[in-house]
């Protein structure tokens, strides 16, 4: 199921019909729902979720009687992810909201252990939430092999593992192992999601997307919104959409 929107008040009527789908009339009455924005960085957007988008979607999933809001993200940068919430202005801008903010960094893991023997670590609250929705921003590049990259729904969980538990030196503000084989590692981390606590839906920020790497890329406009449950039809939908081709973590993914 997707869904492509131009503003934030189509957005919140579409994303209603996905919790309708999912929960019925009582939409998310005594649910905990978790979000995961892309903020690993302290800037606005592109680099980051829009503000705006995020705010349309607490304020949703508030008049829907949702019980606990978090929103969580694990910095890739020298910030921490609340600092990077408070820079961006998300803090401020959710401050009429009843939300608590999570770094992922700090939190209690659990090992995940896929077919191929790999193990990765994703936080235990996500098995605790009811509702779990990813709201990436979508930037595409080439990466430091020069093979074409999409950052958008299935990148959007490298935030997710605490990142203590990938570094090769203490202190790194990187996950560096994971970048050891980008591609591989985000096909694994999906992966490891999928099988710990799948997300229930996407919204995909594209009002600016970003070419260029995820902290110095070039803002383009693109003016839209895409809404999915499926990570890798979110993903496969905008490289249709603008005449991209297929990442190899995607194949990887599809087998294709």
């Amino acid at each position: 199921m997707i869904t492509i929107v131009e503003n934030l008040v189509q957005m919140q009527k579409e994303f209603l019909k996905y919790i309708e789908k999912l929960f019925g009339k009582n939409l998310l009455k005594n649910k905990k729902v978790f979000l995961k924005p892309n903020m690993g960085y302290p800037k606005k957007a592109p680099f980051t979720t829009s503000i705006e988008i995020i705010k349309g979607i607490v304020e949703e999933v508030t008049n829907s009687d949702a019980k606990e809001i978090l929103i969580g993200e694990g910095s890739t940068s020298t910030s921490t992810a609340l600092e990077n919430f408070k820079v961006t202005g998300l803090i401020d801008a959710l401050k009429e909201y009843n939300v608590e903010f999570i770094d992922l960094n700090t939190q209690e893991s659990t090992e995940v252990i896929l077919e191929n023997g790999s193990k990765h670590f994703l936080p235990n609250l996500l098995k605790e939430m009811d509702l779990r929705v990813s709201l990436p921003v979508i930037k595409y590049y080439n990466d430091n092999e020069g093979e074409f990259f999409l950052s958008n729904a299935i990148k959007n969980f490298f935030g997710l593992p605490p990142k203590e538990k990938y570094q090769i030196e203490r202190g790194s503000y990187k996950r560096d192992n994971l970048h050891s084989n980008l591609h591989q590692s985000v096909a694994e981390i999906f992966q490891a999601v999928e099988k710990f606590s799948p997300f229930h839906i996407y919204v995909c920020d594209g009002f600016l997307t970003l070419f260029g790497f995820a902290d110095e890329g070039k803002p383009e406009e693109w003016g839209k919104i895409l809404l999915a449950d499926n990570a890798i039809e979110a993903d496969e939908k905008i490289l249709e959409i603008m005449d991209k081709p297929l990442p190899r973590y995607l194949k990887i993914l599809t087998r294709k």
